[in-house]
């Protein structure tokens, strides 16, 4: 294997360019130009043997302003953040939003895997974590630079995340109309969540959709430590599925339906087909 080894020495060459994580290659004749990630530029890789010019930099504009907000960005997406340098913040929250997945992490014990939260509003609903364990955004941060990336927290480091992650927009819904109105579907839907007898609004106030609570749905799992959870913001709750904090149902519809919830603070179990369906509807025109 040794003498294997050997032979492939030379063969290949190891070419130093500016940028963190490229993300797309394109090969021009005897050149490759390579994007990176907030670099602003691509780097062009001459190939031919002894070409003095082995690299270029070309810019792509004006270099935008570093703001906080830009650069908490970039540390956001940045894996050399984490202690070996194999993860960042956006491994499992792609555009602060979430992969879809759960995860087994030390904010609240071992054992008890929780599915990915969007971090969208998270500095506008506290508490953070899907058990409430942090009483705000800026300290689940903190959190988990040290214990899920495993790095020195540097405040100035932190700040700018938060920052980047308060700059986070709302996506309009898919289910919106071409004019970003409800659909007839929607519209029932909403006043079915807002009466009294549905009861979502209880928990699911307007605006941000949340009261900023935990409760008890009948939702705990059988690795779960607790039976209270925090009650998310429906905003954007179309992008974010599967639900609920062990991410057990697929839909808006089964976690109505099958999941019964709202059913402690709310009669859901009546409800029709059609009610169902315009129900979630609403919801994820959200």
């Amino acid at each position: 294997m040794t003498d294997l080894l050997d032979d492939l020495d030379g063969l290949r060459r190891r070419i130093p360019l500016e940028g963190k994580g490229s993300r797309g290659l394109a090969v021009v004749g005897s050149k490759v130009y390579v994007a990176h990630y907030f670099s602003d530029n691509l780097c062009a890789v001459n190939l031919r043997p002894g070409a003095e010019d082995a690299v270029r930099t070309l810019p792509l504009g004006t270099k935008p302003k570093l703001t906080r907000a830009r650069r908490g960005q970039m540390l956001f997406n940045d894996a050399t953040l984490c202690f070996h340098g194999w993860q960042s913040c956006a491994s499992c929250h792609p555009d602060g939003r979430t992969d879809g997945l759960n995860w087994d992490l030390l904010n609240d014990g071992t054992a008890n895997t929780k599915n990915t939260r969007s971090l969208l509003l998270a500095h506008k609903t506290p508490p953070a974590m899907s058990t409430g364990v942090r009483p705000s955004a800026e300290v689940a941060v903190r959190a988990g630079l040290q214990h899920i990336l495993f790095t020195d927290v540097r405040e100035r480091d932190a700040a700018a995340i938060d920052a980047y992650l308060k700059s986070l927009e709302p996506v309009p819904s898919p289910h919106l109309l071409a004019g970003g109105g409800l659909s007839p579907s929607a519209e029932r839907g909403s006043r079915l969540f807002f009466s009294e007898r549905i009861g979502c609004a209880t928990c699911h106030p307007a605006p941000l959709y949340t009261d900023l609570r935990t409760y008890d749905v009948g939702s705990r799992g059988p690795e779960d430590y607790r039976d209270a959870f925090d009650t998310p913001t429906l905003i954007e709750v179309w992008r974010t599925a599967p639900y609920m904090h062990g991410g057990r149902y697929t839909s808006v519809t089964a976690l109505i339906a099958e999941g019964k919830h709202g059913a402690r603070h709310g009669c859901v179990a009546n409800l029709t087909a059609q009610q169902l369906n315009d129900l979630a509807e609403f919801v994820l025109s959200q």
